[in-house]
């Protein structure tokens, strides 16, 4: 099996504990950096922030998806990054080091040696944050500004079912996303949530940036996808039970990733969380997107299955490969976690996957 990132065998999958930090007492203990650390903390944050930007902002299809939202956005993220930063790292120790320092530590060491288990996290936890950060960011935008466009066309007395479940839908999804920007933007060992390892197979990485943008646009297309969030049957009587399951669906996928709290993001091992919906089923939030999924192309299969059974037929092989894709997600994801005795101690508390009592 390939690997993002050359490391020798014997890093590729197991997982790093959390750094020791040795906290000093007295009235030096919420800010224990000297000032020569906090300056070398920040260059290297503000270097990969700059790199970030200028990748962003010279890529073609990044022009096109971000458009003015995201841009503004980020350029606003990274000005309050900029400023806030010298205090974030004023509160390690000098015996702790960052991703940020150690990922340029490492990039001086390849021309003369392979990385260290530990220098292999820190660039894999890079990548993954440079990549999906952005979107997050873009997305948390775009989600606020839908609901407030919803607020002010709110129409109680003509269109309250869509109008209701439009909002109640954007304010669910803004929580899920604002959880992951968070999760996302910091890491410290305050907060328990250090990247222990990162996923070091190719197939894992391409599971998950198959679901994501640029790379979402081909699976979609491949899988003939024919889901929206907000399907029309046509029928009060129909819609109303189905916006509501749905919904709830939405309510259990969010559930899970404000369990996450801190330690919500992809491909990485931040600690275990055996709490909220985990403490049922492994993959609670894969359960509830795909389901949420299925509902939303129901009018489109409905009415395949009443024109063209060969293009039902494709329509439905094309939501199947989409759940396969989750379900290789969290294969991947398992191995990747199962080299860590805690979460094998979860997995045997919590046997079932995706459907409890079940698998």
């Amino acid at each position: 099996m390939s690997t993002v990132s050359p490391v020798d065998d014997a890093y590729r999958t197991t997982p790093l504990p959390a750094q020791e930090v040795v906290w000093p007492s007295g009235r030096s203990r919420v800010f224990p950096a000297s000032a020569k650390m906090v300056v070398r903390n920040y260059v290297s944050a503000a270097s990969l922030l700059a790199i970030g930007w200028v990748f962003y902002w010279s890529v073609p299809y990044y022009q096109w998806y971000f458009d003015r939202v995201g841009y503004v956005s980020m350029a606003c993220v990274i000005a309050a990054y900029l400023l806030v930063l010298p205090i974030f790292y004023a509160t390690f120790p000098d015996s702790y080091t960052p991703k940020c320092r150690l990922f340029w530590q490492t990039l001086m060491q390849l021309p003369r040696r392979r990385p260290t288990a530990k220098e292999a996290v820190a660039l894999r936890a890079v990548l993954v944050k440079a990549f999906f950060l952005p979107l997050m960011i873009n997305w948390l935008a775009l989600h606020v500004l839908d609901i407030y466009d919803t607020c002010r066309q709110f129409d109680l007395a003509a269109n309250w079912l869509h109008d209701g479940y439009a909002l109640m839908l954007g304010l669910i999804i803004l929580i899920d996303v604002l959880c992951f920007t968070i999760g996302y933007s910091v890491e410290h060992p305050r907060l328990g949530n250090e990247i222990r390892s990162v996923e070091p197979t190719l197939l894992g990485w391409m599971a998950a940036l198959a679901c994501y943008p640029p790379f979402f646009l081909l699976t979609m297309t491949a899988l003939n996808w024919r889901s929206v969030d907000h399907p029309e049957f046509g029928s009060f009587l129909v819609e109303a039970p189905i916006y509501l399951l749905m919904l709830l669906l939405m309510s259990i996928y969010t559930w899970a990733s404000i369990a996450l709290g801190f330690k919500a993001s992809n491909l990485t091992h931040r600690g275990i969380v055996q709490s909220g919906p985990y403490a049922w089923v492994r993959h609670p939030a894969y359960v509830g997107k795909n389901l949420f999924w299925w509902f939303g192309a129901l009018p489109w299969l409905l009415s395949a299955a009443a024109t063209d059974l060969k293009l039902l037929f494709a329509g439905l092989a094309g939501l199947m490969g989409w759940s396969g894709i989750y379900c290789l997600r969290a294969l991947t994801e398992e191995r990747h976690l199962g080299q860590d005795s805690e979460y094998q101690a979860y997995c045997r508390r919590v046997p079932y996957r995706f459907i409890p009592g079940v698998w």
